[in-house]
């Protein structure tokens, strides 16, 4: 029988080790909300339900990540259902209480390190990104649209080398109260990306106003995480939806050029 040599089988015995540690189950958390976004195990995407099925004990520890990094840790107890409003979307008793008023951040349970790259916040007064903007709004239909840009994060999603560039841009004349829409309002979510092709630009959230809706619910899209969710060393795209009655909160997957929705949690009234 052939055996290999010593240091050959460390390094088989090493990989292995780690590609079975990266195959546990994971589990991720919207704070200060307390919901179960999802989980991952053996190559497969768990929704909120699913996940907090498998979160049946207390004293979990979550590692928690804000765009900028590290933003410390909690421990959570067993999940639940949110029976009231929501019977979909379980959630989780955390400790330290999270205050309510608190910027959305997320909460991982991983053997692995969930943010091995951090992204970087660009200027977001770039005329020639407003440009961009400018003509993606007329495009969709607004007249002389004001652009407003919110979030410019660049980051390698994939660690090709190249980095991608999230933005965020939105206008709405009563942010405050969101209880109806007026023309030219809009909020704009998309990812672009350098490829064989080119730049391309998707459009991951896009809502535009073209007229005046007092009865509209308009939503605010928004990016909140730039994590590795499944173990593989890609980042996956976090994105937070908000709006008077509710929210929720989308997971995106790098799959080629595209980034594909795996995970999407809602609730509200």
């Amino acid at each position: 029988m052939k055996t290999l040599p010593l240091a050959l089988a460390l390094i088989v015995c090493a990989h292995t080790s780690r590609a079975q540690e990266k195959s546990g189950f994971a589990s991720f958390i919207e704070l200060p909300w307390r919901y179960v976004i999802g989980g991952h195990s053996a190559g497969k995407w768990h929704d909120s339900e699913a996940a907090g099925r498998l979160l049946g004990k207390p004293g979990i520890s979550y590692r928690v990540f804000s765009l900028k990094g590290p933003a410390g840790s909690v421990t959570a107890g067993k999940a639940a259902p949110e029976a009231d409003v929501c019977p979909d979307v379980w959630m989780q008793k955390i400790t330290p209480r999270p205050d309510p008023s608190a910027p959305v951040t997320l909460g991982v349970n991983a053997s692995w390190d969930p943010m091995p790259r951090a992204a970087v916040m660009a200027d977001t007064g770039d005329g020639a990104l407003a440009a961009v903007v400018r003509g993606m709004l007329v495009k969709i239909g607004i007249a002389g649209p004001e652009v407003k840009i919110h979030q410019r994060l660049q980051i390698d999603l994939d660690g090709d080398g190249r980095a991608e560039t999230l933005v965020a841009a939105r206008r709405f004349v009563n942010e405050v109260e969101l209880f109806s829409a007026a023309a030219g309002d809009y909020c704009l979510v998309f990812m672009e990306r350098e490829t064989a092709k080119g730049v391309t630009r998707q459009i991951l959230h896009g809502d535009a106003y073209l007229r005046a809706d007092p009865e509209a619910a308009p939503v605010i899209h928004e990016i909140t995480g730039l994590l590795d969710l499944d173990g593989d060393g890609r980042l996956e795209v976090i994105t937070h939806t908000g709006y008077y009655e509710g929210g929720g909160c989308q997971v995106w997957q790098l799959r080629g050029d595209e980034l594909v929705k795996v995970i999407e949690m809602d609730c509200g009234v």
